[in-house]
C-alpha cells in the first residue's frame, strides 16, 4: 500500500498528497477511477467530435483539391463512429459497478470428470 509522500506506481511522476487517506475501501477506490474515466470518455468524445466536424466543413468548403476533401470527409465520418462507441463505452462505465469478491471456500474442488479415450 502507498504512503502520502511515495511514489512507487505505474506512473512514476505521481505523488500522494500528504491528505490521502490511505483508508479508503475498494468501493470508494472504484468510484474514483470510475468517475476519472468518465471523464475523460467525455472529454475525448467531445474532442474527437469537434476534430470531425472540422474536417468536415473544411471538406465541404473545398479548400483542398478534390481528393483530399473526400478523404477529409471519410475520415471525418470514422471520426464520428468511434465518437458513437466511446459513447457506448462511456454508458457502460456510468453504470459499471466494482465486481464482487470470490467467496473463499475451505472445501476442496471437486475433480473434473474427464472423457475416456477411444481406442
Amino acid at each position: 500500500m502507498l504512503k502520502p509522500g511515495e511514489s512507487r506506481n505505474a506512473r512514476q511522476s505521481i505523488v500522494l498528497p500528504e491528505i490521502f487517506d490511505a483508508r479508503l475501501d475498494q468501493h470508494e477506490i472504484f468510484e474514483i477511477d470510475r468517475s476519472g474515466l468518465v471523464l475523460q470518455l467525455r472529454i475525448l468524445r467531445r474532442v474527437i467530435n469537434e476534430g470531425a466536424e472540422e474536417m468536415e466543413m473544411v471538406a465541404v468548403e473545398r479548400v483542398f483539391v478534390d481528393s483530399v476533401s473526400q478523404a477529409l470527409t471519410r475520415t471525418a465520418r470514422k471520426l464520428y463512429r468511434v465518437s458513437e462507441d466511446l459513447n457506448g463505452l462511456h454508458r457502460m462505465v456510468e453504470r459499471a459497478h466494482p465486481p464482487k469478491e470470490p467467496e473463499q471456500s475451505n472445501s476442496r474442488p471437486l475433480p473434473r470428470n474427464r472423457r475416456k479415450k477411444r481406442n
